[in-house]
């Protein structure tokens, strides 16, 4: 039989009536029962309390359900279960009509999932066996059905080709200053790393534009959901990881949307020196600005390769045994000889010798507690002394206050000089202390005593290098704990959603997965995008050896450009690419622009006046270093030509016309991108992290591409 002509009318649609009753109807539910949540009076308890708080959660429910009233879902089920057929609404916020058939299911259910998938059959869980007979999308705004598209109806022949209209569609659009909600166009292989089981971490390889990172959003948003049973993260209890204060404010506008405003969102960066207590202390990224900035590639190498090392898993160990040798030797000639009081016998003598501590310690770097080795030896010390005096429980708090002093002062001892910051300066400036562990060659041990950064001038206030701070991390989980501070208490994120995650280090990851529940991080990243790969993995197999289980899903299909666009972009990445086989959507679109020849701002200003002309208003100029877009924004307005420059990650990204180096850029997405000084002085043909550099810039656009260069073209896209 051949395939279905899509439907895709307005008024024309047979069906176009009936829908948009059914939609009047569903918003008039919605409003009553908006109406009835906010009548305090009906929401009465037993008493005052139980009324209060009654009212407060009917509150609370009127104001998840207010925003979604002027489009209360965007698609639609027909399906058969058990003889009987019924339509089935999905929407962005689930919706129960008690009174009536107007009820909506949220997308994140299971359920929901079947509007995305490929599949025709599905098992209930209460048995039988459900079929799908019909999908069907619905362009709802401002509480007026636009649009109706039948996705897959078995009455019309199948499938229809409906999904890819709508995606079209929706791509065709023009980008704003906030990333995409993909909810109404998640496609069957996003919607399958999406939903991949609970309880597994998950690495979404993608290429640039494939969606990844919006899927990583959705994929937290789905793991709140109660269906996911004990793996159900609370949203305040997640962490979102962006690799730059200008991604997080851009991408965290989505999370409202799907319900997870209280997840944190913020930098590996400002994560750590949070939990270092440091908030006001600078980090610089010396070795990216050897890379960006020094064409000495002998130089240039040698800072990669210490980057690399500094972030081998294997250092997490190399901190281990630094710290044992340390607090050994702190304990030694440590002793405890106290008297303690208990009601009804005489005075108990507490005795701990130099070899009772040893064991002590030894025990608790055994059990590698979550809140550190300081914590637990505070509870190892309060266990041993309860145990030898066999103190009733009714006593046990009496006696930890009369011992108190004493293991304050012991503690201090041993750990009171350990301080993240400065221990890990101490092992990385100690060629024995990094021999210790065995762990590390002569080479090895040798290139991390070098100092390739010495030409980069560093702050004058206090301040830590990007590459060192895994490190430093490290000796905080050892000594401090790691994790989720809940008031007092240390405990595990819920979940946790890292972008770009080619740019995280082994030793990063295996610090999270200790800060994280079991099996609950989801990484984004694609290697191919590597800006940072002197801090990243080699490959994704580093990554499930510190992740156990950890399952990598790739995701074939590019949606953010047009065909020319991402053509221009395979030819660049397939010099180094080790996956070039990407598929993107074809979407026909404007030929890449190229001004060539003459003064560069000249020629950026007549691509900007070109790019406003074919109707774009969301326009980037990308530059390869950040002080290239101080340097032409200022020369720009000779040009009439207004450039807002983002050049440091305290700017903000508010859409518009703006001037950003790439490592700013990457990530964003524009409707128009021009690539300045787009030449093989810039980005130099014969070193493969050059021409990542170019592809990222190349690959900003949605829909309209400008290469720039006072010269000739790169050979790559000449």
């Amino acid at each position: 039989m051949p395939a279905a002509v899509p439907r895709s009318m307005t008024e024309n649609h047979p069906d176009f009536e009936q829908e948009t009753e059914h939609l009047k109807d569903t918003v008039a539910a919605m409003i009553r029962q908006i109406e009835l949540w906010e009548d305090r009076d009906r929401n009465v308890g037993a008493d005052l309390e139980t009324s209060v708080i009654m009212a407060d959660e009917a509150g609370e429910h009127a104001a998840m359900l207010s925003p979604h009233v002027h489009a209360p879902y965007f698609g639609s089920l027909k399906v058969r279960v058990g003889g009987r057929e019924q339509t089935l609404y999905v929407g962005k916020h689930g919706f129960l009509d008690v009174k009536g058939p107007h009820s909506v299911v949220s997308w994140d259910s299971e359920v929901g999932s079947l509007f995305y998938t490929q599949e025709l059959s599905w098992t209930p869980k209460r048995g039988g066996k459900g079929t799908i007979r019909r999908r069907r999308q619905l362009d709802v705004e401002a509480k007026t059905l636009r649009r109706i598209t039948d996705l897959y109806d078995d009455e019309q022949g199948g499938d229809t080709g409906g999904r890819e209209e709508v995606l079209l569609r929706r791509l065709n659009e023009g980008s704003t200053a906030g990333m995409r909600d993909v909810v109404e166009t998640l496609q069957p292989e996003q919607n399958g790393a999406m939903r991949w089981p609970a309880g597994t971490p998950v690495i979404i390889q993608g290429a640039a534009g494939s969606g990844k990172t919006t899927i990583g959003f959705h994929r937290l948003a789905w793991m709140t959901n109660a269906e996911r049973g004990p793996h159900r993260a609370r949203p305040e209890a997640c962490m979102v990881l962006m690799p730059n204060k200008v991604l997080a404010a851009y991408a965290s506008r989505i999370l409202p949307e799907l319900g997870i405003e209280r997840a944190s969102v913020t930098t590996p960066e400002a994560w750590a020196t949070g939990l270092l207590g440091l908030e006001k202390l600078e980090v610089t990224d010396r070795t990216l600005s050897l890379l960006l900035t020094d064409r000495d590639n002998t130089r240039r190498a040698l800072a990669w390769r210490k980057a690399k090392l500094l972030g081998d898993a294997r250092m997490l160990d190399v901190v281990r045994t630094h710290l044992w040798n340390r607090f050994n030797a702190a304990l030694r000639s440590q002793s405890v000889q106290e008297t303690v009081e208990l009601p009804g016998r005489d005075l108990q003598a507490l005795t701990f010798t130099e070899a009772d501590l040893f064991g002590l310690l030894r025990d608790v770097f055994a059990a590698d507690p979550l809140d550190g080795y300081r914590a637990g030896f505070r509870r190892a010390l309060d266990a041993e002394a309860l145990a030898r005096l066999n103190v009733p429980d009714d006593q046990e708090a009496g006696v930890r206050r009369q011992l108190s002093t004493t293991f304050t002062t012991l503690l201090g001892r041993v750990f009171a000089s350990t301080t993240p910051v400065t221990e890990a300066r101490r092992l990385l400036g100690s060629e024995a202390a990094l021999r210790a562990s065995g762990l590390l060659s002569d080479r090895e041990v040798q290139l991390l005593m070098t100092d390739p950064l010495s030409g980069i001038p560093t702050p004058r206030r206090a301040h830590a290098d990007a590459i060192e701070l895994p490190v430093m991390l490290a000796m905080q989980a050892f000594t401090g704990g790691i994790g989720r501070l809940d008031g007092r208490t240390l405990e595990p994120f819920d979940h946790v959603v890292l972008d770009e995650a080619q740019d995280y280090s082994p030793l990063l990851y295996s610090l999270l997965g200790r800060a994280t529940r079991e099996g609950h991080i989801t990484a984004l990243g694609d290697l191919n995008q590597g800006m940072h790969g002197y801090k990243g993995p080699n490959n994704w197999e580093a990554v499930q050896a510190v992740l156990p289980g950890a399952k990598v899903l790739t995701l074939s299909r590019t949606y953010r450009s047009t065909r020319q666009i991402t053509g221009l972009g395979a030819r660049i990445a397939s010099t180094y690419n080790r996956a070039a086989d990407v598929q993107g959507v074809d979407r026909d679109g404007a030929e890449v622009q190229r001004y060539v020849g003459g003064n560069e701002p000249e020629l950026l200003a007549r691509a900007v006046r070109d790019a406003q002309a074919a109707g774009h208003t969301n326009i980037a100029i990308v530059t390869r270093r950040g002080i290239d877009a101080e340097r032409l924004s200022e020369q720009l307005v000779n040009y009439d030509t207004d450039a807002q420059p983002i050049t440091t990650q305290e700017h903000r990204f508010r859409g518009g016309l703006v001037i950003l180096p790439v490592n700013l850029a990457k990530g964003l997405e524009f409707s128009a991108a021009i690539v300045a000084s787009a030449d093989a002085q810039t980005y130099d043909e014969s070193t493969e992290y050059e021409r990542r550099l170019l592809y990222v810039s190349a690959s900003r656009a949605l829909h309209w591409l400008a290469l720039v260069s006072p010269g000739e073209l790169h050979p790559l896209i000449a």
